[in-house]
């Protein structure tokens, strides 16, 4: 557009900054369209998220955080507190192979798994799978397996669900041996324990 009469020439500056105008707008949109693809995308089908917690109706709270290094490996820790007061840790790997447990620690002592302990295979989970895995510890074997046994309703005070009953039996060479039910939703995490005198634990909240 010519300027007006007597008037001066835009001079080079004002082009300058009118010509980065588009550009900082399609930065603008650019920044926004990966905003939403990141507030959009799904949960983990197993929920590893430091700041993540679960608290049951026995009193018990569990709590991710991480990454930390243990004996020279990144894990998560999955932090056991009773009544709000820590009593022991898990130290947990979630990747292609799924979930392993590659130790705990509790009164000051850290036990490794070598190798790690199979908590859940690669997803999705679904009934009649199985897996089993066996570590060595000073003095014993322990072996834990697993079998998912089939999809059913949960109501908890958390809420409604629709979870992976997943029988759990753990035996040690020397003769221990329990069995526990788990009630697994993905991208949620255990909702209901049922243990092998039938006591059932649920879901009272969690922190997502």
């Amino acid at each position: 557009m010519p300027p007006r009469a007597g008037g001066a020439a835009p001079g080079p500056r004002r082009r300058r900054r009118a010509s980065l105008a588009p550009l900082v707008t399609a930065a603008l949109v650019l920044l926004l369209a990966a905003a939403s693809t990141a507030a959009a995308a799904p949960p983990s089908y197993f929920p590893h998220r430091s700041g993540l917690s679960w608290t049951y109706a026995s009193g018990e709270t569990q709590q991710l955080s991480g990454p930390r290094t243990v004996d020279g490996q990144q894990v998560m820790v999955l932090t056991h507190y009773f009544n709000g007061v820590p009593v022991s840790e898990d130290y947990m790997q979630y990747g292609p192979d799924g979930v392993e447990t590659v130790g705990s620690a509790a009164g000051g002592k850290v036990t490794r798994y070598d190798p790690p302990l199979v908590v859940y295979p690669p997803q999705p989970l679904k009934p009649g799978m199985q897996w089993q895995s066996t570590t060595s510890l000073p003095g014993f074997d322990i072996t834990l397996s697993s079998q998912v046994l089939a999809v059913r309703g949960v109501k908890t005070q958390a809420g409604h669900f629709n979870a992976l009953q997943i029988r759990q039996r753990t035996v040690t060479s020397n003769g221990a041996k329990t069995v526990m039910d788990l009630y697994f939703v993905p991208s949620v995490g255990v909702v209901r324990f049922v243990t092998q005198d039938g006591t059932t634990v649920d879901l009272i909240d969690k922190n997502f």
